[in-house]
C-alpha cells in the first residue's frame, strides 16, 4: 500500500499533535504535583511551629529617625567585643528580616551604652 502526499502529511500532523498534547499533559501533572507538595510543606511547618499571635505590620522608619534617639550627646559608642557566634546570630536575624534578594554587608557592630 502506497501513501499519498496528503496521507503522509496527515500522519505527520497527527504525530505532532499527539506529542504536543503529551507535553501539555506532563506540564499540567508537574504543576499539580508542585502545588500538592508545596501545600504539604506549609502544613508541616505550620503544625510543627506553635501558634503565635500575629504581630502588627512593621513600618520602616528612616534610619536617621531610629538612630538619632540612640545616639545623643550623653551616649558613648564603644567598639564591641563580640564573639563569632553572636555575629552569626545578628547576621541571621538581619537576613530573616530583610528577606531574600536584599544583599547586605555588616561592616561593624557597635554597642550603644547610655551614660547614666
Amino acid at each position: 500500500m502506497e501513501l499519498s502526499f496528503v496521507d503522509t502529511l496527515l500522519v505527520a500532523v497527527v504525530g505532532m499533535v499527539v506529542v504536543f498534547f503529551g507535553l501539555v499533559v506532563l506540564i499540567l501533572l508537574i504543576n499539580l504535583m508542585q502545588a500538592l507538595t508545596s501545600n504539604l510543606g506549609k502544613k508541616e511547618e505550620a503544625s510543627a511551629a506553635p501558634a503565635a499571635p500575629v504581630a502588627a505590620p512593621v513600618v520602616a522608619a528612616p534610619v536617621a529617625d531610629v538612630v538619632k534617639p540612640l545616639v545623643s550627646a550623653d551616649t558613648k559608642v564603644t567598639p564591641a567585643k563580640i564573639d563569632d557566634q553572636t555575629v552569626a546570630v545578628l547576621t541571621a536575624a538581619i537576613a530573616a528580616i530583610r528577606g531574600e534578594g536584599y544583599p547586605f554587608n555588616i561592616r561593624r557592630i557597635v554597642r550603644v551604652n547610655k551614660a547614666q
